[in-house]
Order: C-alpha cells, then sequence, then structure tokens
C-alpha cells in the first residue's frame, strides 16, 4: 500500500489537472467503417455495362477482412495525426468506406469509394501493395477533411493558378498527407504512395507531388495553411 502525504498530493494537482483537461481537449477521431456490397457492384455493372468477374469478387472476399485489420491497426493513428497537426476537428463521428470493383475510380464525392482491382493478382500482374490502397482510403478521407476546413484566399493557391484544377485541389492535400506520414516515421509508405500515384492517368497527382515536394519543405507551407489561426 502506499501512503500519499498531503504535500505529495499538492504536488500532484497540477499533473492530474493536465491529464483531465488534455483528455477532455483530446479529439476522438472518427469511426471508419469499411463495407463491400456484391449487389451494389451488380448494379454498377449493369449500368456501365462492365463485366465483373467471379475470380475479382473470390480474391476480394478473401482479403477484406485483412484491409480492415490493417486500416483498424494504422486508420486511428493517421486520423488522429491530422488532428494533432492542424488543430482542427473532423466534423463528423463515422465515415463509411465502400469497397469496389467495377470500373470506377475510388472517390469521396458520393460518399467514399474505394476501387480495389489494381490490388488483385486476378485482375492484373503486377497488383499494388494492399498497404497503397489504405493510403488511397486515407487520400478519401482527406478530401472531406480539408472540404470541411475551406482556406478561403489561399496564397499558395494563387501562386498555382496555372495550374489544372485537379493539380491544385491536391495541393493540400498531399502536403498534410506527406506532413502525417513523417511524422508516424512512414517514409517508405510516403515512397512508395508518391511513386505509385505519379503512374496514374492524366498525370494530376504527379504533377501535384512536384510541386509539393519542389524542395524539401515546401509542403510545410501548405500545411501551415491549413492549420487553426490565433485570433
Amino acid at each position: 500500500m502506499t501512503l500519499c502525504t498531503e504535500g505529495s498530493t499538492l504536488r500532484r494537482i497540477p499533473v492530474l489537472l493536465s491529464l483531465v483537461f488534455s483528455s477532455v481537449t483530446m479529439a476522438t477521431p472518427p469511426t471508419v467503417t469499411i463495407s463491400y456490397s456484391p449487389s451494389l457492384d451488380t448494379t454498377c455493372a449493369l449500368v456501365r455495362g462492365y463485366e465483373i468477374k467471379k475470380e475479382w469478387k473470390e480474391e476480394l472476399a478473401q482479403n477484406i477482412k485483412r484491409f480492415g485489420g490493417m486500416w483498424a491497426e494504422l486508420g486511428p493513428k493517421l486520423l488522429s495525426t491530422i488532428e494533432k497537426i492542424t488543430g482542427r476537428p473532423f466534423s463528423g463521428k463515422t465515415i463509411a468506406a465502400h469497397l469496389t470493383l467495377c470500373d470506377l475510380p475510388s472517390q469521396a464525392l458520393f460518399g467514399i469509394s474505394i476501387n480495389m482491382r489494381y490490388a488483385l493478382s486476378s485482375f492484373t500482374k503486377s497488383p499494388v501493395p494492399m498497404r497503397y490502397k489504405i493510403g488511397v482510403l486515407y487520400h478519401e478521407i482527406l478530401h472531406g477533411f480539408v472540404d470541411d476546413h475551406p482556406l478561403g484566399q489561399s496564397p499558395l493557391l494563387a501562386q498555382h493558378q496555372g495550374e489544372a484544377p485537379r493539380v491544385r485541389e491536391h495541393l493540400h492535400l498531399l502536403a498534410l498527407q506527406k506532413a502525417v506520414y513523417l511524422d508516424l516515421g512512414m517514409k517508405d509508405e510516403l515512397t512508395e504512395v508518391i511513386e505509385i500515384d505519379s503512374q496514374l492517368p492524366g498525370g494530376f497527382y504527379k504533377r501535384a507531388w512536384q510541386v509539393v515536394n519542389q524542395r524539401q519543405d515546401d509542403y510545410l507551407k501548405y500545411v501551415e495553411e491549413l492549420k487553426v489561426r490565433e485570433p
């Protein structure tokens, strides 16, 4: 049994208060639910005249639990680090992410959907690592976060008015993704994301990464614009 004197108790009060207030102010990141609906994919395939092969569905079914486990291990760290770096909270408590095998790109306009085809060896001879798809899910979540915290008159965006809209809308997002990955010691994962992103059609991600990485610390300027401003 440990006995506490009055003096030792008083000395602990500031520490206890600090713990209490930090627990109150520390935001809890939203919970992300991941699902796959064969019926939705069937509808999408019918509408678009696209064939989703049986072997794709079978391979995805074998990997859904693994994908969910990878997100459960890493996702909360990624989300809480966003809030730590920017000082801004997520607007919602839950985020729903739907996996798909239809011929639609990953997007966050109408709810988050992640196209899983290129992570399947039954679809391509050179599938991307599953952890890259975790990064894609994170990317789409970042779209919602950035949209919820408008930049207003961004001097940095003003400097890049000549860039394509899809490049400009990704500058702050990719800079924040880079900041989070580096904060968590995920340098190899970041290199992988940049490499694969830079191969995507249209070249928009490649160009956005080039701008963000133009100089070693350029990304920090974009992150700074996303942070809470002191009154």
